[in-house]
């Protein structure tokens, strides 16, 4: 007899294994929801709500327990932290329950975001972000994005492709390595860095997006916060924007994206490149960092940005310290609440340097090593300078990710890749 503890990452895993077992897929889908077990932490409750939560939450077969807060001012009412564990079936009836039952005001607003929680973090992929003619499709392998600083003094590659013609033909050989999305900057975001005018931001990268537009109909994105240079990027030919302060700097460039159609990526940072790591600090890591993007995508929403079109992004390196950076790669899975693809951008940056003491040209192997932990943690678009190897690592996980699953892989899905950058085949972001 052998025994074993099988291991489940998602109800989808679970599933699976039960199928490859014999059931019949709905049967499987439906014991799947009934015995995964899933947790829900629920940050500033009052505490009669809470204690009503976790009344209902023993009578349907929930395990939880409170965490008792006093308020941050005098006089404000005490407010407590729930953590509720149970079998996803019993997670999602308790939400419904909230939100109808007698909890008050409070429950139902929890019991909804409860709700939209689990739907989000054990629901599969993000569906597809369009911008005009194009699609981003996210039910394949990840996405990998190109980095292309046309700037002097970037921390990585500052200066080596300032000149037009170098930029593209860097941007050109990473469409060969296999990007997927190229983001061309014309300001440099690094720790210390002052913004930089809209007249050479735009003076630098606007010959090289329409020269490489010229040549290459697939994603250009636009790594800025400025609505002006966003709008000029736009009319150039760019087809998405990514702003490292998500509308804060400059909030007229939501207005842009709005117009225009496109998608953008909304990056967390904790104060401006100028001060965003003189001694960064948090009270709740992950609950300020969500409760950021979901301030931000309201906002951006409200502006005319429906929410299909929004990816997030953690922002390592923007107001974080080396521990902070660490337990986000670890635990990127907590963003998945948000229900928005997830761009990660760890490519050479600082702390890698300061675990494994090398200096930003010496950073690559620790670079994969974060790029392999993202993907198994489930990032949808991989920020990179060294777009060739990032693609093997990728594709290596990927391949293990998906080796339980009923469509299999390819046998070699790098030669697959190469025929699809060929057109021989369907390119997961496609024109």
């Amino acid at each position: 007899m052998a025994v074993r503890c099988p291991q489940f990452q998602t109800p989808e895993d679970l599933s699976a294994f039960l199928v490859a077992k014999g059931l019949d897929p709905e049967e499987a889908e439906a014991l799947a929801s009934r015995m995964f077990p899933a947790f829900v932490f629920l940050d500033s409750l009052s505490d009669a709500t809470a204690k009503l939560l976790l009344e209902q939450a023993e009578r349907g077969g929930v395990k939880g327990v409170g965490v008792p807060r006093s308020g941050e001012k005098e006089g404000q009412a005490e407010t407590s932290s729930l953590l509720l564990s149970g079998s996803l079936a019993n997670l999602r009836a308790l939400a419904a329950a909230a939100v109808t039952g007698s909890t008050g005001a409070m429950g139902a607003l929890a019991g909804g975001s409860m709700a939209q929680a689990l739907s989000c973090a054990l629901g599969g992929q993000p569906g597809p972000v369009c911008s005009r003619a194009k699609r981003m499709d996210f039910s394949g392998r990840p996405l990998l994005m190109g980095i292309l600083n046309v700037t002097p003094d970037s921390f990585s590659d500052g200066g080596r492709y300032l000149e037009a013609e170098k930029a593209v033909t860097r941007a050109l050989q990473m469409v060969r390595e296999g990007a997927d999305i190229l983001d061309l900057g014309g300001a440099s975001s690094r720790p210390g860095s002052e913004l930089v005018p809209d007249g050479v931001q735009i003076e630098r990268i606007l010959p090289v997006i329409r020269k490489v537009r010229e040549e290459w109909d697939g994603w250009i994105s636009v790594d800025t916060y400025s609505s002006a240079v966003a709008r000029a990027a736009v009319d150039a030919g760019a087809d998405m924007i990514n702003d490292i302060s998500a509308g804060v700097i400059d909030p007229a460039i939501m207005e842009v994206a709005a117009g225009a159609g496109v998608p953008v990526v909304l990056m967390h940072m904790k104060g401006t490149p100028r001060t965003m790591q003189i001694h960064p600090s948090y009270g709740s890591l992950f609950g300020e960092m969500v409760a950021y993007f979901e301030e931000r995508i309201l906002a951006w929403e409200d502006a005319g940005v429906p929410r299909e079109r929004i990816l997030i992004d953690p922002g390592i390196g923007f107001g974080k310290t080396v521990a902070h950076n660490l337990r986000i790669l670890k635990h990127l899975g907590e963003f998945r609440v948000i229900g928005r693809p997830v761009v990660l951008g760890t490519s050479r940056k600082s702390f890698i340097g300061s675990v494994l003491n090398r200096t930003v040209e010496e950073r690559l192997i620790g670079t994969l090593a974060t790029l392999a932990v993202g993907v198994w943690n489930g990032a949808h678009v991989l920020r990179v300078h060294d777009v060739a190897e990032a693609r093997e690592v990728l594709v290596m996980v990927h391949a293990i990710l998906k080796s339980d699953g009923p469509e299999g892989l390819p046998r070699n899905p790098l030669s697959v890749a190469k025929a699809e950058k060929d057109g021989e085949g369907a390119a997961p972001a496609s024109a």
